[in-house]
């Protein structure tokens, strides 16, 4: 892949994004004002329609267009997946930089992860550490050779997705949020379910990712620490691989050997990540999203949460397609002997897609839960958009979108690499005022919970 070619692709999209985000915000701005006011009663009865509803008919219809190219997607699209998708990325981005800067034995690359994947379930958590790793990190990377550092973990990050989204789909785990009173053992099995189990289960694909990189793991401890554990482990390394030997031949004994202990402690290493990404993603959820605690966890009115269908590991693969033939095709990754390595989550995308093309909901099902999660989501939010903040929100928003693309269209007379920056400050800019949109998003739930309570 080349990152060049990329950021202009980026930077067509975000163009194409800001036109298309100027002409919603001059409609709605349209249609509040009545700026060319209809004679006739029908067209007045539809306007009132459209001022009730969030977005605009331009909007509705490009937001809800992947549901209508084939079966449904489990969840709406705009409310649900753009919103958890988006936090989910920018959670793990921040959580990245963050670990850089302070230089830190946590990575908190994988918050956004887990909290996609306690929300939608294993396969879009999965889709959602696939972006951010391969995506996001990769293109926006501070330090030279990300590709060495980032691209192959994203078959670390896509076994916490499957692994978190996995764990919380057990009713065990909807009634552990349920009380608000839960003991302090409560929480430490909370921790030790989806913070120790899973960087066990995270350190068997990073340990096969080590030795496809013939990287070591590092222990970034004192060095009269470091060096009394790296003796402990070569002379159990040597017993270990002596003892395999004999029972399985010299080659398989040397390269088990190596991968228990590697194994070992690369557990070590993930669970104080994995444990602090996961507590602090659901105290994300808890506090920032009640809304959708409620319904995608508890299942709402119904006690029924939604199901992914067969197209949700669909769009998984089709999005890990570019990564496999890169990591089989590239010299870097040594795809000729770890190809089996590459190609394993395109057997678990397939067990996936067949198991819930037998046993997934029906598409019946599927658009009846989304036609009333989504009327709820507008009873819900409905009083708080009438607020004079939120117009003055969007109005600003609509200047700030304005002013940032006559900014870029100047970036060809200033500067001379165009895409790049074009496709940082795109990046600055929308990252900012969707993470604002999020904080929007995260108040209006507290608030529409708050009165549904009262």
């Amino acid at each position: 892949m080349d990152k060049e070619f990329l950021m202009l692709g980026g930077t067509i999209a975000a163009w194409v994004a800001a036109f298309l985000t100027i002409i919603d915000r001059l409609m709605s701005l349209r249609e509040r004002f009545g700026l060319f006011k209809k004679k006739d009663q029908a067209a007045k009865e539809a306007t009132e329609k459209a001022k009730a509803e969030p977005a605009s008919a331009l909007s509705s219809t490009l937001f809800e267009l992947p549901s209508k190219l084939g079966p449904p997607l489990s969840f709406l699209f705009s409310s649900e997946l753009l919103v958890i998708g988006a936090s989910g990325i920018l959670l793990n981005y921040v959580g990245l930089m963050v670990s850089l800067r302070l230089d830190s034995i946590l990575y908190l690359d994988m918050v956004g992860t887990a909290f996609a994947a306690i929300l939608l379930g294993p396969w879009w958590g999965a889709t959602v550490a696939l972006l951010s790793n391969s995506l996001v990190n990769w293109l926006l990377y501070p330090k030279p050779g990300a590709e060495w550092e980032i691209f192959p973990w994203s078959l670390v990050n896509m076994a916490g997705g499957l692994f978190w989204g996995m764990m919380a789909s057990r009713a065990h785990f909807r009634t552990y949020l349920k009380s608000a009173h839960k003991s302090v053992m409560a929480h430490g099995w909370y921790l030790i379910q989806f913070g120790l189990l899973a960087a066990c289960v995270m350190a068997i694909p990073g340990t096969f990712v080590q030795a496809a990189l013939a990287q070591k793991s590092v222990f970034a401890l004192d060095p009269l620490v470091a060096s009394t554990l790296e003796r402990l482990v070569t002379g159990k390394q040597a017993l270990l691989q002596q003892q395999l030997k004999e029972m399985l031949g010299i080659s398989w004994g040397q390269s088990l050997g190596w991968a228990v202990l590697n194994y070992i402690q690369n557990c070590l290493r993930y669970i104080p990540d994995k444990t602090m990404s996961a507590a602090i993603a659901l105290v994300v959820l808890k506090f920032g999203f009640p809304l959708f605690e409620r319904e995608l966890i508890h299942g709402g009115p119904t006690g029924e949460p939604p199901r992914s269908n067969r197209v949700s590991p669909l769009i998984l693969g089709l999005l890990y397609a570019p990564s496999f033939a890169v990591l089989v095709t590239a010299d870097l990754y040594t795809g000729h002997r770890y190809w089996v390595l590459w190609s394993f989550p395109w057997l678990l995308i397939l067990t996936g897609y067949l198991f819930l093309r037998r046993f997934g909901p029906s598409e019946a099902v599927v658009r009846q839960a989304r036609l009333e999660r989504n009327e709820r989501y507008l009873k819900a939010f409905k009083p708080i958009e009438r607020e004079p903040a939120y117009h003055f929100c969007r109005r600003l928003t609509l200047a700030t979108l304005i002013a940032s693309a006559v900014f870029v269209l100047a970036f060809p007379i200033l500067l001379v690499d165009y895409s790049r920056a074009s496709f940082t400050f795109f990046c600055v800019v929308y990252g900012f005022l969707f993470a604002v949109h999020l904080v929007h998003v995260a108040i209006s739930q507290n608030l529409s919970a708050t009165r549904a309570d009262n």
